[in-house]
């Protein structure tokens, strides 16, 4: 398996220069949310965020600034801007990572590689949000569990 995704991390197309402001935000999304989790876990994230996308007719933009009453969907943006989060994590030497990741995911998602088995939603595999109720997880990658909801 890891051969395996090291090679379609190979496989990604190089990030261009000029990366929209959308693709910006994803990547910082993806790096507050699973930077821990490594690339994988980035591009779990990043699938979600298509799932979320697809499901819901909006651009990754609209998902990842959508917010439920005074929180946001994507937890790293409590308290903080897409703006702010681009500000921290775009020194990061693995920002460009998560930059080549929400490319493919803005641009060609039928490139990513299905980790997230068409996840939208996930959560740490040690919380248990009343959503997870009666519900098993489709993936489990590093320390995030990822569940496929029917209505949200």
């Amino acid at each position: 398996m890891k051969w395996l995704f090291s090679f379609y991390l190979c496989g990604l197309q190089l990030a261009a220069l000029g990366q929209t402001y959308q693709e910006k935000a994803v990547a910082a999304v993806l790096m507050g949310e699973a930077w821990s989790e490594g690339a994988p876990g980035m591009v779990a994230v990043a699938e979600v965020i298509h799932q979320r996308a697809v499901e819901k007719g909006r651009t990754p933009l609209q998902i990842v600034s959508a917010h439920y009453g005074r929180f946001h969907c994507f937890s790293c943006l409590n308290g903080t801007t897409p703006d702010r989060l681009i500000q921290k994590f775009s020194r990061e030497p693995d920002f460009q990572h998560a930059l080549q990741f929400a490319q493919t995911a803005c641009q060609t998602p039928a490139r990513l590689p299905g980790l997230a088995k068409s996840a939208n939603h996930f959560t740490r595999t040690t919380e248990r949000p009343y959503w997870t109720k009666g519900r098993r997880p489709v993936a489990v990658i590093g320390h995030h569990a990822f569940y496929k909801l029917k209505r949200y």
